[in-house]
């Protein structure tokens, strides 16, 4: 987890704050009315976790590009058939990397790191499968949240002094880039569950 957490912020960093605008777009988009659209949300979210799976497979080879595309239709595909299931899965996913992420900074031996994030991985599906509607709120806001610090780390590649000062944080052991997470995923929680309370309709399960 904290590889690709490193990683990405690399490749947010050469991509440059030209990039940080289709993500802040997309994170104020999901954070302010995500639940709207949050059949789509998680297609796209189990796309991306297959887009990064294929390029494991390939190992950054010559056909990453192709594997990673190749992965992305597959598990987008097959995630949205099921689609009520899959936002389950995918809220103990997110539950079960912010535990493993938390843990990894603690030198932990790896069966002791994974046993925990197993754990953590049950847990968090049972509670996503008892609140269905809140997780699917929490789960859009926590994307937003994900794409509007993914844009700062765009922007902040534009600065050089700033960006290395804030890169470290996001290696093992910081709770920095948790709580930066956390903010804006309670405050877009907090808007949405307004929303759909004042729109006095509940979230279309069909």
């Amino acid at each position: 987890m904290v590889t690709w957490v490193s990683d990405w912020v690399r490749y947010l960093q050469q991509s440059g704050g030209l990039l940080g605008i289709p993500l802040l777009l997309g994170g104020v988009v999901l954070m302010l009315s995500g639940w709207r659209l949050w059949k789509v949300a998680v297609t796209f979210s189990f796309g991306i976790i297959g887009a990064v799976i294929g390029v494991m497979i390939a190992e950054g080879g010559q056909y990453s590009l192709l594997y990673a595309g190749i992965g992305f239709v597959l598990l987008g595909a097959a995630s949205y058939p099921p689609v009520n299931y899959s936002v389950v899965v995918l809220g103990g996913a997110i539950g079960a990397s912010i535990i493993n992420y938390l843990f990894s900074g603690f030198g932990l031996a790896p069966v002791a790191l994974w046993t925990i994030t197993g754990i953590g991985l049950v847990a968090s599906c049972a509670l996503a499968f008892l609140n269905l509607r809140q997780v699917v709120v929490l789960v859009t806001s926590f994307e937003g949240a994900v794409l509007l610090l993914s844009a700062a780390v765009a922007f902040l590649s534009e600065v050089p002094e700033l960006f290395h000062f804030f890169r470290p944080m996001a290696y093992k052991g910081s709770f920095f880039v948790p709580f930066l997470l956390l903010v804006p995923t309670v405050v877009g929680t907090m808007i949405q569950l307004a929303d759909v309370n004042r729109k006095g309709v509940g979230i279309n399960w069909a």
